[in-house]
This record gives structure tokens, C-alpha cells and sequence, in this order.
């Protein structure tokens, strides 16, 4: 038997808050943030070096003992590091950051502090390169010789094609000299900011509405599971029964896409089952066309041969209303690539052409944006930029389209970071890379759940040649699908307690069901991480594949918390940028615990001040939609039209959202 699983927008350094949770953020560890602060680039005031001496997160090349991280008073701008770098005629050195992720059109801001004390400088440069890894474009500048502190400055735009920036020092055979660097800080045009709020909810997964804060902070929370699976391997061409796919609810029946492993090639189909209330699963018999073995299709529930997830139009062509993409094997950049079917009912499909309509593989997710009328895909591309030589790294890169036939340019969304990586060595491992990543169009945002593969060693497994350890989806959001933001790193799904059926790798549906109060997700897991069962072990278990139920509340993947209590702690404040409405009432979506509150006042956006009446009385309890109410007499609709920022003061509270309707 072949078990087929799939082959295998700030970053920043990974710190840990070390603070007491509240029960209700459900997290075993404190949460784990990225510093955004100092810009993009870790490590960028060359604070810590290797045992060779060479920055950490930076790559030395040319003459190794040119570049060191040294100590020195004299020679730093700020915090305990610098970086030396000493070039002898004829020899050369380059210092090169970590590759960060950039979008066409990204425009970039590098400085740097620079001091000499003999020579020429080297250059210092932004580097653009491509999914290939072919540079694109390179914007570099010589500073002046000098023996005191100067800052240099670069800037650049990502042109065409851009999946990456990076930073380079480099000195060249006759740039002789020795030079310090310090403070280097690079740093994105942050996108254009539009006040209006419009009706949709305003949750807390980026920045892009925040202005300041005080004691508050992003909590992740896990979804609460089901103890047991929801759809498991029952039949004889079913060997794992995983959610890769996709559910929807369509009138009253729930209607769920699902991956099933078996001997028969190519090894994995997509199987269908309904339900009536989404957790007790039917899998009607004789839907599709497709037998298996001597078993004819009127006896199975397999519906396509190969996997791949189910986008639903309801306002499409009758005969494309339900929409599949899946990966075929074949010759790269040619026939290995995602192709798509189409089909009136989700059981029968028609094939939408002979050729990939995007390259590469193997893992998609797709959905139906009603709200921008296109489709939207991440597919897993595979770029040779992983930290082990030869080995390819797995990212989620993103495209669009109205047809589901012709689509854009993928562009890199979501790639490995050095976060990522720090997890996964935090485990004695190697690196983390993102094995697939669903997308769900979600009031103001697009949530992203990428699935974080820390990768912790090639050995140990079935199969671990394709990596072995754990896979956790996170969170991610972006509001042009271009730019996308990462603050928090904690799973917002958890694996099962050692022995439970979910204890290994996870794999979420590729789309959400969301109600006034919940947001249901399917999600596919086995029984050991990525690599498989140690088969070594004369005890190990069977790999086996079976999926789940996990429910959040509305909006409730993050949190802005404040965990302080009526006689201890310091209450929190979070207050918006300039925001514009044309609705009459407030609304929050907020946790309050006992003795706890949350109040919000209305502020002048030009003065900062409250505006008179303008102070809510509190909200409590746990509220899905609680009306703010002013003390004063006043309404807000007197304030449609005009710039406000909203103050939300919080003392033992969770606050997931808010709207204007």
C-alpha cells in the first residue's frame, strides 16, 4: 500500500512574552509575537554571532574572517554588537541578510549606521530576486570613506517577478579597508490607508488600523475540537479519510470533500459525504462514476481520481457552479501543475483543459470571493532557498481569478521566516516552511491559516525524506492579498494529547462556515507528525488519516487582551487610527471577565481629545454583538462623515471586534 500525502507581513526576530494568560485564551504558552518595531531584517544590529563569530540570520561569503560581530564601544551605534568587516587586497567579502518576502511593487527603505576606522567601504545593497532565485534587480550605494558615524540610505521598488529582498554588504578585491555597520533597518512603504470603515467587522489580525497601544496585547486562541473524528476510513478503498478538501452548506445539507488513500493509482481520490448537522457524517454510495477494484462505482463514494480542494459559485454557469483544482505530476514547467474540472452537482466533473493552469506543485486551496467576484488560490511552490543545501523550501504563493481558467502570476504570499525557523529549532530542529495555506475572504480581511511545517530532521519515519515533524496551521491576514501580516505565531489548531487520534500532523478544509457565533472549520490529521511512524519501532502504529471538527468563536481566532485583575495588574488601552463611518451604532465582539470592564470613548481625531457625550457606559460579560451606549445624550450618527479615533480602555477583557453599522 502507498499512503499518498502531499510531497513534501512584517518578520522579524521571535521573542516570547512572558506574561500570565487568561483562562479564556485557552493556551498552554505564553503567546509567541514578532517584534515589528525594528523593521524587517533580524538581527539588525548585529547583537549576536555564531561560534564562527558571523551574524546570525546573515550569511558570510568570500573571506569568512572578514566578517565577524565584535564588542567594541567605540565601533557600535547602538545595543552591544557591531558588525566588522576587514578586506585585505585582493580578497572580498559580502554579508547578506535573510531573504524577506516582497511583492512587485513593494517599495523598500534601507538604512544603516556606518563608521570606519581605515580604507574603502563596502557597498551596501538591496538585492531583488525572483521565485527562481534570479536576481532582478540590484540598488546599491558606496558611502564616503569616514572615521566617524554616517547613516547610508537605499531605496528600491520590487520590479516584475519579485518573491524576495534582501540585504548585502559586500566589498569588492580593492574596496581595502576595515569598517563597522550597525542599526541596519529595512523597512516597507506601509500601503495607502483609507479611513472609511464601511459595515464590515474590524478584527485585530494586523496593524493596519491600530495607532497606539498600552498593556494590551494579540492572544491567539485555539479552536475548541470535537474528542473524536468526524469522518474516518470505513471502507476498503479507504485506507485514511482526510479533510483536504472542502465543506460547504448548501440549503440544509452539509456537503464535505474529502481526501481517501488506497492501492489503487494514483493512490488518493476525493471522496464525498453529507450531513444533516455537521457532525454525524453520511457517505452516500453510487454519486460519482468511479469503482474501485471489483467494487463498481454504484458501491462507492469516490467522486474523482487525485485530490484537490472544491471552490462553490452558486451564481455561475449551472455546469460550473462547483469548481476543483488538483495537482498532476508531470515535466516541470510544463504538464506538472494545478488543473481544474468543473461540475453541476460536485460529483461528476469535466476536466477545463489539458494544461496546467498554473505550474508547480502539489498542495492548493481555493475559494469564491463573493465579495470581489473572483476566485482566489494558494498553491505550494517549491523555491530552492532553504537553508539546506539542495532541499527545496515549501511557500504559499497566491493568484486570482474570475473564471477559475485563466489566472494571475502567483505571487509569494507566505514563506518560512526566521520565526518560523526559531520554532522549529526550538524543538532541536531545522527550519520552518509553510506546507499549504486556505484563504478566507472574512469581512474587512482575507484570513490565511498557513500551515507551519517544522521541519526537525531527514531520518526518522516512513517518510522522512520529505521532512519529518510537526505541521500546526497559524494565522495570517491581508487586505489586498498581496501583503500579508504575521504578528502572532501560535497555532490557532492544536494536535491532540499524546495517543489521541490527532496527535501528529494538521491539515485544515480549504473554507469556513461562519455563523452569527461561530466559525466551523474540517481539518485532516494523523496519528504522527510528517514523517510518518518510525518503523524501526516494533510498537509503532499504523499512519492513519481522519478528520475533524474545530469551532472559534466569531471572529475569534486573536484577541486584543488585557489580563489584569480588579486588585492587581495595570488595565490596558487600545486606541485606532482616524477612522470615518456613516452607520448610527457601535458594536463589539468582547470577552469581560468578573470584576473586569471595557469602556470606549470617542476621540477627536485632530486634538486627541474625548468628544463631550462621547464616553460609552460599560460593556460586560461576553458579549457576540454588544451595542456601545454613550453617557451622555448623543448619537453617533452626528459623527458620520467626520474623522473620529475610537479608545478602547480594557481591564480583564478580550476584545475580538468591532463594527459600525
Amino acid at each position: 500500500m502507498r499512503l499518498r500525502k502531499p510531497l513534501l507581513t512584517t518578520l522579524v526576530l521571535l521573542t516570547a512574552v512572558v506574561a500570565a494568560l487568561p483562562a479564556s485564551a485557552a493556551v498552554r504558552t505564553p503567546p509567541t509575537t514578532v517584534d515589528t518595531t525594528t523593521g524587517l531584517l533580524p538581527n539588525g544590529g548585529f547583537d549576536i554571532g555564531d561560534r564562527s563569530g558571523h551574524p546570525l540570520a546573515w550569511a558570510v561569503d568570500g573571506n569568512a574572517a572578514g566578517a565577524t560581530v565584535v564588542n567594541l564601544s567605540a565601533y557600535r551605534s547602538a545595543g552591544l554588537g557591531s558588525l566588522q568587516t576587514t578586506n585585505t587586497n585582493g580578497a572580498s567579502v559580502s554579508v547578506t541578510s535573510q531573504r524577506i518576502v516582497a511583492a512587485p511593487g513593494n517599495e523598500f527603505a534601507l538604512t544603516a549606521k556606518l563608521k570606519g576606522r581605515s580604507g574603502t567601504p563596502p557597498a551596501l545593497s538591496l538585492v531583488f530576486t525572483s521565485f527562481e532565485n534570479t536576481v532582478l534587480d540590484t540598488r546599491a550605494v558606496s558611502p564616503a570613506a569616514g572615521l566617524d558615524w554616517q547613516t547610508v540610505t537605499v531605496t528600491g521598488v520590487a520590479p516584475a517577478g519579485t518573491s524576495n529582498v534582501s540585504v548585502r554588504i559586500a566589498a569588492g578585491a580593492d574596496q581595502v579597508g576595515q569598517y563597522y555597520w550597525d542599526q541596519v533597518t529595512l523597512l516597507k512603504a506601509p500601503a495607502p490607508y483609507d479611513p472609511n470603515l464601511g459595515t464590515a467587522r474590524e478584527l485585530f489580525l494586523d496593524d493596519y488600523r491600530i495607532e497606539s497601544t498600552k498593556d494590551v496585547g494579540r492572544v491567539v486562541h485555539p479552536a475548541k475540537k470535537l474528542p473524536d473524528p468526524v469522518i474516518s476510513p470505513e471502507f476498503p478503498w479507504e485506507s485514511s479519510a482526510y479533510i483536504y478538501g472542502s465543506v460547504f452548506r448548501i440549503g440544509d445539507v452539509y456537503r464535505m470533500w474529502y481526501d481517501c488513500n488506497n492501492d489503487v493509482s494514483p493512490g488518493y481520490y476525493l471522496c464525498y459525504a453529507e450531513s444533516r448537522d455537521g457532525v454525524h457524517w453520511d457517505k452516500p454510495l453510487g454519486r460519482g462514476n468511479l469503482g474501485y477494484k471489483d467494487i463498481p462505482a454504484s458501491r462507492t463514494n469516490l467522486v474523482i481520481a487525485g485530490g484537490g480542494t472544491v471552490a462553490y459559485n452558486p451564481k455561475a454557469a449551472p455546469d460550473h457552479r462547483f469548481a476543483l483544482m488538483q495537482f498532476h505530476s508531470g515535466v516541470v514547467n510544463d504538464t506538472l501543475g494545478y488543473y481544474v474540472y468543473f461540475s453541476p452537482d460536485g460529483y461528476t466533473w469535466t476536466a477545463g483543459g489539458d494544461r496546467p493552469v498554473l505550474l508547480d506543485g502539489d498542495v492548493s486551496n481555493v475559494t469564491w470571493d463573493s465579495r470581489t467576484q473572483q476566485y482566489i488560490a494558494t498553491v505550494k511552490k517549491r523555491m530552492f532557498t532553504s537553508g539546506t543545501p539542495g532541499i527545496y523550501n515549501r511557500s504559499a504563493f497566491l493568484s486570482t481569478s474570475k473564471d477559475f481558467l485563466h489566472w494571475s502570476a502567483p505571487v509569494l504570499a507566505v514563506s518560512g521566516d526566521y520565526a518560523d525557523n526559531g520554532a522549529a529549532q526550538a524543538l532541536g530542529g531545522l527550519e520552518g516552511q509553510i506546507y499549504g495555506m486556505p484563504v478566507l475572504p472574512y469581512e474587512s480581511t482575507n484570513i490565511g491559516l498557513p500551515w507551519v511545517f517544522l521541519i526537525t530532521n531527514y531520518t526518522v519515519g516512513s517518510q522522512s525524506g520529505a521532512g519529518a515533524g510537526p505541521v500546526l496551521p497559524e494565522v495570517a491576514s491581508s487586505r489586498d492579498l498581496v501583503n500579508w501580516s504575521r504578528p502572532v505565531r501560535d497555532p490557532v489548531l492544536t494536535p491532540g494529547e499524546p495517543g489521541a487520534w490527532d496527535d501528529g500532523a494538521l491539515y485544515t478544509a480549504s473554507n469556513a462556515l461562519v455563523t452569527d457565533r461561530t466559525v466551523t472549520m474540517y481539518y485532516g490529521a494523523f496519528n504522527a507528525d510528517h514523517g510518518g511512524p518510525d518503523l524501526t519501532d516494533p510498537n509503532h502504529d499504523d499512519y492513519l488519516g481522519q478528520s475533524g471538527m474545530a469551532t472559534w468563536r466569531r471572529d475569534g481566532f486573536v484577541s486584543m487582551t488585557n489580563a489584569s485583575r480588579p486588585h492587581s495588574g495595570d488595565p490596558g488601552f487600545v486606541v485606532t487610527k482616524p477612522v470615518e463611518f456613516t452607520g448610527a451604532t457601535l458594536s463589539v465582539n468582547a470577552v469581560v471577565r468578573t470584576g473586569g470592564s471595557l469602556t470606549v470613548e470617542v476621540l477627536d481625531a485632530a486634538t486627541e481629545k474625548v468628544i463631550p457625550g462621547f464616553t460609552s457606559r460599560p460593556v460586560t460579560g461576553d458579549q457576540y454583538g454588544a451595542d456601545v451606549r454613550w453617557t451622555g445624550h448623543v448619537r453617533l450618527s452626528t459623527l458620520a462623515g467626520k474623522q473620529v479615533k475610537l479608545r478602547f480602555s480594557l481591564a480583564g477583557a478580550d476584545l475580538y471586534s468591532y463594527w459600525v453599522r
